[in-house]
């Protein structure tokens, strides 16, 4: 083990090495002293791209940068490899799609004080990238019971009591194509009894990526998001109504329940008004005024779909969340 060194800032990455080298050199900018922290990427590329740009960046890093390989797995598998090669006390994770603020490692490992198991640091769309509809980021203003891992850190203790990440469980690795093993972990550290935090100071600015019309339309990962809500039931005290993912949804629910039941008595259609206003009162840069009802009749159906999506995995996995 390398003397002083206290904590492992560990990146998963497979491909986009455009991505990855603005990852590591934020990293390996951070202000902390060099010799009191390393960088690890692990990658599960299927060429050597980006091994070849690490040890580029090894060549001029003041910062201890290790690179392994591993065969395609997901983010999961690739985050404990890191972890286990990491000599850290304290467990760092960002994605190869985010950029880190140089007082990034700094400010998450200071909320570590007794008890304390996971930080969670605030994740924002990259100012500098154009965001519009047909853009994907993440944002993160405050705790999220999902506990992304695109920034978070971990206690090693926690982390290697409650297991690492899971992948595949029980063969089905579509589970956790979504960040299952996120909130896998987390909530089994909180079961564990230690505390989270959420540090705004530990900031990670996230890719704006450009997305396809019908994967704006269809989000197929929310079919799993009732999964982990059946394997941990705490969750539901974050949803809208304990068993909604949020009021927009709630009152998408009652907007179908309008349209079918105003097949035989026209007068339930009024049922679709609260949906309406909800979604015209969101901010909007361009609609003013009346003309903001358009966005209610140009997301009615991708939340539609959100719903089908969403009573699909209710079904499949027995826990209600729509």
């Amino acid at each position: 083990m390398t003397l002083g060194i206290s904590a492992s800032v560990i990146i998963p990455a497979y491909g986009r090495t455009d991505l990855l080298i603005k990852a590591v050199r934020s990293a390996i900018a951070q202000d902390l002293a060099p010799d009191t922290f390393e960088v690890i990427v692990v990658d599960s590329s299927r060429d050597d791209a980006n091994t070849q740009m690490v040890a580029e960046l090894q060549k001029e890093s003041p910062v201890r940068l290790r690179c392994y390989r591993k065969k395609p797995e997901g983010p999961g598998p690739s985050r404990n490899l890191g972890a286990r090669e990491a000599e850290g006390a304290i467990l760092a994770f960002l994605d190869s799609d985010c950029e880190a603020s140089p007082q990034w490692l700094r400010e998450g490992v200071g909320g570590f004080t007794d008890g304390v198991g996971l930080v969670q640091g605030r994740t924002i769309p990259n100012p500098q990238h154009r965001h519009s509809v047909f853009t994907r980021s993440l944002e993160v203003y405050h705790e999220s019971c999902f506990y992304q891992t695109a920034n978070i850190f971990y206690r090693r203790e926690a982390f290697e009591r409650a297991g690492g990440f899971m992948s595949d469980p029980k063969g089905d690795s579509e589970k956790w194509l979504v960040g299952g093993e996120d909130v896998d972990l987390a909530w089994k550290v909180k079961r564990a009894g230690w505390k989270s935090r959420f540090v705004e100071n530990a900031l990670v600015m996230h890719v704006v990526m450009p997305i396809p019309i019908w994967r704006w339309f269809f989000e197929t990962r929310m079919s799993t998001v009732p999964f982990v809500v059946g394997l941990y039931p705490e969750l539901r005290e974050f949803f809208y109504g304990r068993y909604f993912l949020d009021k927009t949804q709630a009152l998408v629910v009652l907007a179908l329940f309008g349209v079918l039941v105003g097949l035989f008595f026209p007068l339930a259609l009024v049922l679709l008004v609260p949906y309406a206003i909800n979604r015209a009162s969101e901010p909007s840069k361009t609609l003013k005024g009346p003309a903001r009802l358009v966005r209610a009749a140009f997301y009615f159906p991708r939340d539609i779909a959100t719903f089908g999506a969403l009573l699909i995995g209710s079904i499949r996995y027995r826990a209600l969340l729509l």
